[in-house]
């Protein structure tokens, strides 16, 4: 998947489907990262360190463009290509068989995931029509024995594709085998009508009837002119269609790729200047529809070929925002379609079309168009477009309805006649068209965005400053019409480089001013859409600008409106509906989430900032974050039992009306009616939060999320996230002299570095957040720090300050009545307990740790009493309760996701095979809570593993493995500051090399 979307973003929701479909387990997020962190080890050792970036989202494959076999075949095609357009016939035909020697067989062979076939799908037809450019120029330079053979097995292997039955024809006919060309041609037809029941198309028949005929213009003449392919390949076999990746044209003539259509002695005898030509002229530069420009045809080419083409009209209706694309489309099939109809092609802009009589009025232009003069044209509107269904029911007539409203003003103008199609374009999805087969446009992908750049402005121009190219894309955010603006600007000035325009575009107050060329805006594309709307929609549109993640769950627009969820959902579908804001599905996410396009919040922050006050839209803000609040403190109270171990700010938390704290599960994103580790996927919501108001001065709501969304972070294991929202909180509660909220900044700020393992930054920030807390009376805050204060202290062997700390935290935690923190204290004073090998006061503080975590439901505190719980069992010879405990603390960190827990777990039950003399099954544990500790970056849990493995080692006899991982661990030891720890390590060095002897190899390690 990663390499599919080399150089962009993939989703870890989206490698989880991938992997696993639609039925993940539990651990899928976490064994997904740990093959991420297998591949960057696989990486590295290749010289690619970096390869992997990782995001909020996900994670996205950054190598060479020649690293990646497809896209080293893409570039080979688009070289041919432009080979051809130079007339280089043989060097791009050369350069299509390099392109395909690139394959060895199916795309993707032996991975079952469905997302991954039909991407392998696409790659795979995608070579077959390579193919068939490639056998086209061949054909064209006279190769056509040498193809003779290779089109046999092609026409075996796929017997339902007519375009390579029809090259086999042609290259038989020109080695002078006409009668075996013909039978080529009845065994096509054979296959057609037994497998799918049809005939073959028009363009094997027009070759059929060409052979028995001996046309001329089938033979081969050497040609070396500019374009090479416009001869008798070209007429006789029509190009294949443009590739879906590239964008690129394909191989042949700039003619349609739609085949010439079989008519009648009298159809050919029809007068064509009576037929009307009304379609626009398509775009010179038309790029990145090409897949669904296919679509199109094959639905209206089949339909005409379906046993009930007498009887329906085909239909296709393509929707999709402004801006997108769909007027370009639409001309551009027609016009490929164009010779299916002979009978003419008929327009109709149908903006602003809001009654029933402007409808009349199109459907009097048609008729004018169709040979109806004015005399005979009916007053009544309704007699009007009956008369149109009766001009039109023997005829063969194309008919484009372009930009409709209401699904009312296309069903009045249908054809009746089986003869005719019809194609429609809507900024709404016209879902109520009975028959009507949908195309949904959506923005482009980068490569998309970037060859129709490159078609515009021109390749050179483009590759000079490829950095500012990528930022304009992504400031144009893949739609077409802002690519075609931003390309017209920059090719109307030659003297421009892209960065000058870039910085122009990068003024989000002016961007959309920058966006408009010779009459065409972006802007009023917009507005044509937005002024439709009710006043309630428009309000929710412009109040969405104020949310700057990358998507939202239904609440926040709840929350903007201070509406209940029913009613915000409503509007937010009338949005989708109109195509201003676009749903994102993830499969392991319940609910559906909503996304506003970059340029689109620029529209609608000018009119927020137009129709409301700054006041106003200030409150929205606050309610949003104050659903945000409530909904992280909620993930707190399930990790913890209740509002214990954090402080709370004053911050006005916010619930839809009618609702009270206890149902926030059934308002919520669909995250907490489960665990609450599942909003670790969307911890950057919670970022881009405290961002905003930290931005807003917003400071108690900033430090009080920023401190809340910590037992996410530090879950996690979102390191940057945790640093990010600490550091913006800290500076907005500085600036606003919040001391409470600047000491518990500073409080978060030494747990982020206690939790990294840089314990003298750590001290640092607990000092002087200690003494804000003292100074402001604040006895939760100093309890707070002193635990962890006290926690560093044991780690750097500080034992008379650790209990002193601990002891004072403990009072205090006792006096404000948090329970929690009362029973973490004990299961850190029952640990020294047991470390001085005191077991008789060590027992009791463990049992009233468990004690209160358990009337708390505290999941956390619970594994941390029966981990050392286990320890007390061991050490009284009780292996069956200390595996039962062990394997209880395993279940319920893997339960909410904490992965160091995960490793302290396993830690200890290796040590218990180690004890039982199961040396190998102790090992494998101990390299599995190696490589969490390492994922994870904890240095303490990493070096206490490296030192049983060592000991284990030692222990087997290996003495170069042992002293290694021995270094190793006391390496991480001395870093920390344990000088204890470090101690025992070295002590073991020491004593395994008096032993034995051992490498130069292990002696450098130590010597290191």
């Amino acid at each position: 998947m990663l390499a599919i979307n080399a150089g962009r973003l993939t989703p870890l929701c989206h490698l989880v489907d991938a992997v696993w479909g639609e039925d993940p387990p539990a651990t899928a997020r976490g064994q997904i990262q740990f093959c991420v962190s297998s591949l960057r080890k696989v990486f590295h050792r290749l010289g690619h360190a970096g390869a992997i970036r990782t995001d909020p989202v996900g994670y996205a494959l950054e190598v060479a463009s020649d690293g990646i076999d497809r896209d080293v075949f893409l570039r080979k095609v688009s070289q041919a290509r432009d080979g051809v357009a130079a007339g280089e016939s043989e060097r791009a035909a050369d350069l299509l068989r390099e392109a395909l020697a690139l394959w060895r067989g199916p795309a993707l062979l032996g991975l079952p995931s469905p997302i991954l076939q039909r991407a392998a799908t696409e790659l795979d037809e995608h070579r077959i029509r390579v193919v068939q450019e490639r056998i086209r120029l061949d054909l064209d330079l006279g190769q056509h024995d040498r193809v003779t053979a290779e089109l046999r097995g092609l026409v075996e292997e796929h017997p339902l594709a007519e375009p390579f039955h029809v090259l086999l024809m042609l290259a038989l006919y020109r080695s002078g085998r006409q009668a075996d060309a013909l039978e080529v041609a009845r065994r096509a037809r054979s296959v057609l009508l037994e497998e799918l029941g049809v005939d073959p198309g028009c363009e094997l028949q027009t070759l059929e009837r060409a052979i028995l005929n001996h046309d001329a213009s089938l033979d081969f003449v050497a040609s070396h002119t500019a374009a090479p392919l416009v001869s008798s390949v070209a007429r006789a076999v029509p190009p294949a269609s443009a590739s879906a990746f590239g964008g690129a044209q394909s191989v042949g003539p700039a003619a349609a790729s739609v085949p010439e259509p079989c008519l009648s002695q009298d159809e050919q005898a029809r007068d064509e200047g009576a037929a009307p030509r009304h379609l626009p002229a398509s775009l010179g530069d038309f790029s990145g529809r090409e897949s669904q420009v296919e679509a199109i045809k094959s639905i209206v080419v089949s339909a005409r070929q379906s046993p009930h083409s007498r009887y329906t009209v085909p239909i296709v209706a393509v929707s999709g925002p402004g801006g997108v694309g769909k007027t370009a489309l639409a001309v551009r099939v027609a016009h490929e379609l164009a010779e299916l109809f002979p009978d003419g092609h008929l327009y109709a802009d149908m903006q602003a079309t809001q009654d029933q009589q402007p409808v009349a009025n199109v459907a009097s232009r048609f008729l004018f168009a169709l040979g109806v003069r004015g005399e005979a044209l009916p007053d009544e509107p309704q007699e009007r477009l009956a008369l149109l269904r009766s001009q039109l029911a023997e005829r063969q007539v194309l008919i484009v309805l372009d930009d409709v409203a209401l699904e009312r003003h296309v069903k009045a103008l249908l054809p009746g006649g089986a003869g005719c199609a019809v194609i429609i374009t809507s900024r709404v999805r016209l879902s109520g068209l009975d028959g009507a087969h949908q195309i949904d446009l959506d923005v482009f992908d980068d490569e998309q965005s970037r060859e129709m750049i490159r078609r515009i402005v021109g390749r050179d121009r483009v590759a000079e400053d490829p950095a500012a190219t990528s930022e304009l894309l992504q400031l144009c955010g893949g739609l077409p019409l802002a690519l075609r603006i931003a390309g017209a600007r920059l090719a109307a000035r030659p003297h421009w480089p892209v960065s000058k325009f870039v910085r122009r575009l990068s003024n989000e107050a002016r961007c959309l001013d920058e966006f408009s060329h010779n009459g065409v805006e972006l802007r009023s594309s917009i507005s044509m859409t937005y002024d439709g709307l009710d006043s309630a929609a428009r309000l929710l549109f412009r109040r969405c600008a104020l949310i700057r993640s990358a998507d939202f769950p239904a609440w926040i627009a709840a929350a903007l409106l201070d509406t209940d969820i029913v009613e915000a959902e409503d509007l937010l579908e009338q949005l989708v509906d109109a195509r201003l804001i676009d749903t994102v599905h993830c499969a392991d996410q319940p609910v559906s989430r909503y996304r506003l396009h970059s340029l689109l919040r620029v529209y609608a922050w000018e009119q927020l900032v137009k129709n409301e006050s700054a006041a106003e839209y200030g409150e929205a803000l606050e309610r949003v974050v104050g659903g945000w609040l409530l909904l992280a403190e909620r993930v707190h109270r399930v990790q913890h039992g209740g509002d214990f171990l954090v402080l709370r700010g004053t911050g006005r938390r916010w619930l839809p009306p009618g609702t009270t704290s206890q149902d926030i599960g059934s308002f919520g994103t669909g995250l907490f009616d489960e665990e609450p580790s599942k909003l670790d996927v969307e911890s950057h919501w919670l970022v881009d939060a405290v961002r905003q108001t930290a931005r807003s001065g917003l400071d108690e709501l900033c430090w009080d999320l920023a401190l809340t969304a910590v037992t996410l972070f530090e879950l996690g294991g979102h390191v940057d996230d945790w640093r990010e929202t600490a550091q913006l909180a800290l500076a907005a509660t500085e600036r606003s002299g919040n001391r409470r909220g600047e000491a518990a900044m500073r409080y978060s700020m030494g747990t982020l570095r206690m939790f990294q393992k840089r314990l003298a930054e750590a001290d640092e920030w607990y000092g002087t957040a200690l003494g804000l807390f003292r100074e402001i009376g604040d006895d939760h805050g100093v309890a707070l720090v002193l635990r962890y204060a006290a926690h560093i202290a044991w780690m750097q062997d500080r034992h008379a300050e650790m209990l002193a700390k601990y002891h004072e935290a403990l009072s205090l935690m006792c006096s404000v009545g948090d329970r929690i923190g009362e029973a973490h204290i004990l299961c850190a004073l029952a640990r020294a307990a047991l470390a001085e090998e005191d077991f008789a006061s060590a027992e009791p503080m463990l049992r009233t740790a468990l004690e209160i975590a358990q009337q708390f439901d505290s999941p956390q505190i619970e594994a941390q009493a029966r981990f050392s719980l286990s320890d007390l069992h061991c050490v009284f010879g009780d292996v069956d309760s200390t595996r039962h405990e062990l394997n209880r603390v395993l279940r319920i960190v893997r339960g909410y996701g904490d992965q160091i827990g995960e490793a302290y777990s396993l830690q200890g039950l290796a040590r218990l095979k180690r004890t039982l003399g199961e040396h190998d099954a102790a090992r494998q544990i101990l390299l599995n809570a190696l490589e969490i500790a390492q994922h994870n970056a904890d240095p303490w849990i990493e070096a206490i593993v490296l030192f049983d493995l060592g000991i284990l080692e030692a222990e087997n006899g290996k003495a170069d493995v042992a002293v290694q991982r021995l270094a190793g661990a006391q390496v991480l030891f001395r870093q920390i500051g344990s000088a204890s720890w470090s101690s025992r390590a070295n002590a073991a060095i020491v004593s395994i090399i008096d032993v034995g002897p051992v490498s130069s190899a292990a002696r450098y390690a130590v010597i290191r």
